[in-house]
């Protein structure tokens, strides 16, 4: 999962914490090629180079799973040169493009997957991502009200929205929907993680701390709740159990930045400062 490295300022703390995951779409930070939703079926299209684009397609999509992104764009824009009028090489482009970084194509890209089958959400909630990559968190929020209002029931939608609307500062309209999100898909570990990140950030300890822990519940391979309950535990002066999820999230997390503070922190409680 992708997690976005800087300091968490909502929480008016003087540690570092690490901040809400973008989920669900965005919960795998823009990957969701296949099974969030059903996308609306397009019309029928039936001539050989499109059947060979939608061949090329697929392809593409193997080669972002496997992580090449810079394979799959150049196969997607052969497909887009082939079957211009389809949205999902658009879709799937755009997912690639941001995987390298290059997050105004992808907004381009989005774009026009959205104007191509404007009933899809997926284009959407993936815009959303990009725009809040760049830091448009309004026109990001806008884009995840779209999608909701699409997809009323997916919780991934409510998670991702919440998590925005809290680095903006929107903590009412965070708290709404994080608890929505839960309420939809208890089983959505960003849903529990971005919902513990902000009841931390509003003094509410005791809640984060079971967030967390239903989140390490629902998926123990992901490192950032390990962290972040690390820190609740030594706050409470639970060193024990601080040292032992500050030490297993340093064996398996991949973010050198983030393994130095819990390295950082384990020094100071091991040492009983």
């Amino acid at each position: 999962m992708s997690v976005n490295a800087e300091k968490f300022g909502t929480a008016q703390k003087s540690r570092a914490f690490l901040p809400g995951l973008l989920a669900g779409v965005l919960v795998a930070a823009l990957v969701i090629l296949t099974g969030v939703w059903l996308m609306q079926q397009q019309p029928a299209q039936s001539s050989a180079e499109e059947n060979k684009a939608a061949v090329l397609e697929a392809a593409a999509v193997d080669q972002i799973d496997a992580g090449n992104p810079e394979t799959a764009i150049k196969m997607l824009t052969e497909a887009i040169s082939m079957a211009p009028r389809r949205s999902e090489p658009y879709y799937y482009r755009a997912v690639a493009y941001a995987k390298i970084g290059q997050f105004e194509a992808a907004v381009e890209d989005f774009n026009t997957a959205a104007d191509a089958n404007p009933h899809w959400a997926l284009p959407l909630a993936g815009r959303a991502s990009a725009q809040a990559a760049l830091g448009n968190l309004p026109e990001a929020i806008a884009d995840l009200d779209k999608a909701i209002n699409l997809e009323p029931g997916e919780g991934s939608l409510y998670a991702n929205r919440g998590q925005l609307h809290h680095q903006n500062g929107e903590l009412e309209q965070a708290k709404e929907d994080l608890d929505m999100a839960v309420q939809l898909s208890p089983e959505l570990v960003a849903a529990h993680f971005n919902r513990g990140v902000l009841l931390f950030a509003l003094g509410n300890t005791q809640g984060a701390l079971e967030d967390f822990t239903k989140a390490i519940t629902l998926d123990p391979a992901q490192a950032p709740p390990y962290f972040n309950r690390g820190l609740i535990y030594a706050e409470l002066g639970q060193n024990e159990p601080a040292i032992a999820d500050l030490e297993h999230f340093v064996q398996i997390s991949d973010n050198p930045a983030w393994v130095d503070l819990a390295q950082t922190k384990l020094t100071e409680l091991e040492s009983g400062k």
